[in-house]
């Protein structure tokens, strides 16, 4: 599997795979058919945008976001015969933060 999976909020699009400075602000919290499966939710860095200054925690961003990523996650594989996914909830900044650093050592340990 993948080492860590990052969405971006963000108004402007962005190139799948495109790299940019971003700071954590919670985890999505979920599994599927290939096991523990976290999405970190992070926004851009201050320097790129001020749009998101005020926003720390993922209980900062509206309900109605949250709401809309869950809602994709729950079904982006509906039409994939055998695929499931089963939603956990949200966990803050401080979770997020965790996940990423294991991601980080898992990394380095591969071979």
């Amino acid at each position: 599997g993948d080492p860590i999976d990052v969405l971006i909020c963000n108004t402007r699009p962005l190139v799948p795979g495109c790299v940019i400075n971003v700071r954590p602000i919670g985890v999505m919290i979920m599994e599927d058919d290939g096991g523990k499966d976290e999405k970190i939710l992070a926004v851009p860095a201050p320097k790129l945008t001020q749009r998101y200054d005020k926003v720390h925690n993922y209980t900062d961003l509206p309900e109605i976001t949250l709401k809309q990523i869950e809602h994709f996650f729950e079904h982006y594989k509906d039409l994939e015969p055998g695929k499931w996914v089963k939603m956990g909830g949200w966990q803050d900044v401080d979770v997020a933060k965790k996940l990423i650093v294991e991601a980080i050592e898992r990394y380095k340990t591969q071979d």
